[in-house]
């Protein structure tokens, strides 16, 4: 697949751009994103979940995304890569949670050569069976369907994006996640700050040998 590496833009310019993209049959594509500044992207059915006086107090704006899903800190911690896919790709079925099998388990194939222990895409039914907490409201304090954890510690997110052109499936990876920030920038509950560190690493906690470069090339490799 065709890599594009967009320069730094703002978090909406960055999901324009692959909505753009997906409009104009430009796939398949890998578009790996870097944002600035920093905002919280939430999927709209969720925006529910956000105190958006506390996101405004915080600094950073609050984007609504397409895809779904629980708020996430976008930040320049967050490896970011969007998969392009036409409709008729072998790799985008209609059945959207099988759509995610090959990425995790791409992403946890990569993850594993970089020497991270233990690192595996969870299938269906242990995703629908881990437990719920303090932090299940946030993206990476829940897990869904083939996203990538190591040990029993999350350390990657998936959500799509289907429009009748194709599919993006948004891929996000964690260098470091800041609980406690992403937690009072959303007016959760202090507990959840305890909750998403204790299911969440960042991929440079696991393995300080490796830096953002790095593990971005290996995702891309195995992706591609």
């Amino acid at each position: 697949m065709r890599v594009v590496r967009p320069d730094p833009q703002s978090v909406p310019d960055a999901l324009a751009l692959s909505l753009g993209m997906l409009a104009e049959g430009d796939g398949p594509a890998l578009v790996v994103h870097r944002v600035h500044p920093p905002a919280i992207t939430c999927g709209r059915a969720q925006m529910k979940d956000v105190v958006p006086d506390a996101i405004a107090q915080s600094g950073l704006e609050l984007v609504a995304r397409g895809s779904g899903g629980g708020p996430v800190l976008w930040d320049d911690d967050l490896i970011a890569i969007d998969v392009i896919l036409l409709q008729g790709d072998p790799r985008l079925p209609t059945d959207i949670v099988a759509a995610y099998r090959w990425v995790g388990e791409a992403v946890a194939s990569a993850l594993g050569g970089l020497g991270i222990n233990d690192v595996r895409a969870v299938p269906p039914h242990e995703a629908r069976a881990w437990p719920t907490g303090a932090a299940s409201h946030l993206c990476f304090g829940g897990l869904s369907p083939w996203e990538v954890v190591a040990g029993d510690r999350k350390v990657m997110g998936l959500s799509q994006v289907r429009k009748q052109a194709g599919a993006i499936i948004q891929v996000g990876v964690p260098m470091h996640l800041d609980a406690d920030r992403l937690a009072a920038a959303v007016g959760a509950p202090t507990a959840a700050a305890g909750d998403l560190a204790r299911r969440t690493a960042g991929i440079g906690d696991l393995a300080p040998h490796v830096d953002r470069d790095t593990v971005t090339e290996a995702l891309l490799a195995a992706l591609a």
